[in-house]
Formats: C-alpha cells, sequence, structure tokens
C-alpha cells in the first residue's frame, strides 16, 4: 500500500508540473507607435543657362524698269526727236533696270547685347552702260549695337557706309514710354540722338545733327497695323550751304551753315493669307503711306562736279558736268508696295522665299506743290533664312 501510495503521489507532482509548465502565458510585447518626421523638400529652380542665337538673311532682289520710262539710249545715240525731248527718256532714269543682293544678320551675343547688320550691293543692269552717270550701284553697309539697360532704356549705336562711300556714326538712347499690346496706339519709343556724318575723301565737307525720334505703332480693324516715326532734326554744316542760287550763272546767292528739319514716316500694312500648310505659305502683302513727308527750314541747293547739267548745250552729244540741284523746303513721297510671296520651311532653321511685286510711288517729282507722276516699278526676289 505504501508502494503504490508513493507511486500515485509521483505521479500527481509530475501531472501538476507538467500541467504549470502548459499554463505559463509568453510574455505580451507592447509596440510602440512610431512617428517618422518628414524632411521639407524645397523645390530647386535651375535657369537654362544663356545661349548666344540669331540669324543670317540672303536676299536677290531685281527691279525693272518703271511705267512710262523709256530704254536707256546714250545721248550719243539718240535721234533728233530723242534729243528735243531728253527729259521723257530719262523718267526715273537712276532707279531702274538695277539688282540689289541683300545680306543680313542678327546676333544676341550676351542678356543684354545685341548686333545686326545689313549689306546691300547695287547693280547696274542697263542694256548700255553709258547711261551719263545716272546708272544705279555701289554698297551700302549698316551695322547696329544694342545694349539693354533696363526694360524701358536701351542705347543704339549706329554705323554706316553709303553707296557713295560717305559714313555716318549715330548714337541713339531709346526710351520706351508706353506699351499697350493690341491696341490702337500699342507702342511709343522716345529717342534722342547725336549723328556725324562725313564724305568718302573724310574731308571738310562734314556735318553733325542732334535730335530725336517719335517712335509709335498702333492696330486697327480688318487686321490692319499701322507705325511711324517723327524725326526733329538740327543741322550743323561745317562750310556753307546754298539757300538759292542763280540760274542763269548757276551760282549760289544765298547759305547758311545750319537747318532745323522734321520728318514724318507712316505706314499702313496688311497681310493677307492666301494658302497655308505645316511647312508653305503664300501671302498676299501691302504697305502704304509717307516715306517720307520732310518739312526743311529752307530750300536746299547742292553742286555735283560730275552732275549732268541739262541746262547747257550737248558737247558731242554729252551732257556737261557741274550743276547746283535743288531739294525743295517741303518735299514728300507717297509709296504703295503690292508683293505676292511665297515662304517654305525647310526645316525648323531654314526658310527659303520668292516672289514677285510692284511700288507705285511719285518718283521723279516730290516738291510739295507740284508732286506727281506716280508710277509702278515691277521686281522679283529671291532668298533665305537661317536661325541659329
Amino acid at each position: 500500500m505504501k508502494k503504490l501510495a508513493l507511486l500515485l503521489g509521483s505521479l500527481l507532482v509530475v501531472g501538476a508540473t507538467a500541467s504549470a509548465k502548459e499554463a505559463v502565458v509568453a510574455p505580451v510585447e507592447v509596440s510602440k507607435e512610431v512617428v517618422v518626421v518628414a524632411d521639407v523638400v524645397e523645390e530647386v529652380v535651375v535657369e537654362e543657362a544663356f545661349r548666344p542665337s540669331g540669324y543670317i538673311g540672303l536676299e536677290y532682289r531685281a527691279y525693272g524698269e518703271t511705267e512710262g520710262h523709256r530704254d536707256n539710249i546714250p545721248a550719243l545715240n539718240r535721234d533728233k526727236d530723242d534729243l528735243n525731248n531728253v527729259d521723257q527718256d530719262e523718267w526715273n532714269r537712276g532707279a531702274n533696270n538695277y539688282a540689289r543682293l541683300q545680306t543680313s544678320f542678327g546676333i544676341q551675343m550676351t542678356e543684354k547685347s545685341r548686333l545686326e547688320g545689313r549689306i546691300r550691293d547695287y547693280n547696274n543692269l542697263e542694256r548700255n552702260d553709258e547711261s551719263n552717270g545716272f546708272k544705279k550701284s555701289g554698297t551700302e553697309t549698316r551695322l547696329r549695337y544694342f545694349y539693354k539697360h533696363t526694360d524701358v532704356l536701351t542705347s543704339r549705336l549706329q554705323y554706316r557706309d553709303e553707296e557713295d562711300n560717305s559714313q555716318n556714326f549715330e548714337y541713339m538712347l531709346r526710351y520706351n514710354a508706353y506699351q499697350n499690346k493690341g491696341g490702337l496706339l500699342s507702342s511709343v519709343v522716345l529717342a534722342p540722338k547725336v549723328y556725324h556724318s562725313m564724305p568718302a575723301n573724310n574731308g571738310g565737307n562734314y556735318f553733325n545733327m542732334f535730335g530725336a525720334n517719335i517712335e509709335f505703332a498702333g492696330n486697327l480693324p480688318l487686321g490692319f497695323t499701322w507705325d511711324g516715326t517723327l524725326f526733329l532734326e538740327q543741322y550743323y554744316f561745317n562750310h556753307d550751304r546754298a539757300t538759292d542760287v542763280n540760274s542763269t550763272f548757276n551760282k549760289a546767292t544765298s547759305t547758311t551753315d545750319k537747318s532745323f528739319d522734321v520728318a514724318l514716316e507712316l505706314y499702313l500694312y496688311r497681310t493677307f493669307e492666301l494658302y497655308s500648310n505645316e511647312i508653305t505659305n503664300v501671302d498676299f502683302n501691302m504697305v502704304a503711306g509717307l516715306d517720307p513727308y520732310k518739312f526743311r527750314q529752307y530750300d536746299m541747293y547742292s553742286y555735283g562736279k560730275d552732275t549732268p547739267n541739262k541746262n547747257l548745250p550737248l558737247v558731242d552729244g554729252k551732257y556737261q558736268r557741274g550743276l547746283y540741284t535743288k531739294t525743295a523746303r517741303n518735299t514728300y513721297e507717297a509709296q504703295l508696295v503690292l508683293d505676292l510671296t511665297l515662304t517654305h520651311q525647310l526645316t525648323p532653321a531654314v526658310a527659303i522665299k520668292g516672289g514677285v511685286g510692284a511700288e507705285y510711288r511719285n518718283w521723279d517729282n516730290i516738291n510739295q506743290k507740284s508732286a506727281s507722276n506716280w508710277r509702278w516699278q515691277p521686281f522679283a526676289f529671291a532668298g533665305m533664312n537661317v536661325k541659329f
């Protein structure tokens, strides 16, 4: 009995121990709340670095005979009727049958500075070169440098080498006084300037000018736009200039060394799109206006020692040289230019163009009191433009 009791006691102890082990609860881990603090991300805007840009343009333009202009017949070969009506043969004689090759370029060198250039090379296309000094030829070069001081103030320095090889320099400070894009009056620019001109031989026949330009532009109904410039200019000549001449003796009777002149240019523009797709355009363009209207303080006479003198008898069938020519106190030229232009975009950077047109102008008589003889002169052109 004792052994049985000991055995049962041992079993109870072992069972209790096993039950105790099974009842042990594993410790519970209490999770902690994790707070993630995000760093503030600042957006950094990287400005694109400035890159120089520009364009190069090339255009060849040929002008035909003006309406009413006769063939350029040398005086030596004219018949009697030609000699008696020489003015009819020479109507607009100096501006017929010539060509102009124009090279233009512009370079935005820095964010504030820009350079622009234009070179025009004129070539006579008359069938007979014996044109008695009337033929159109020579090279004209214009360079302009712009420096942008502020959004409304820009300096412009200009150099020109004219067809007759005279040269001139101009400095202009341009103030953008008004802007209203799309308005009837869209912009006004005030531009005081100084100017110096000297002859081809750099001799004493120079002059200085101080003045200002007032430039304006705007928009009109039906797709028309307009712009113009009022020129206010005080001239100082380094030598006396003739303001009156005795025509009988071809001698100056009155002179001055200064003059105040006012001029107005005013133009109206309209382009009619006839055809367009992604790369080709056909447009009909119109430009009309005053080009320019000038108001001078005096009548001015210039003496050309090589200028044909039609007041003197012909010698060996040719004009004698040396003549005072008058520029009236008030003159104007009115023009209407129409052209049909085709433009084709070869690549995003290269475009070619070509077209035909005509200009209607009072070529020969620009005197305000007697301006007349508006005539058409045809022209044709072709060119290309490359951007970089």
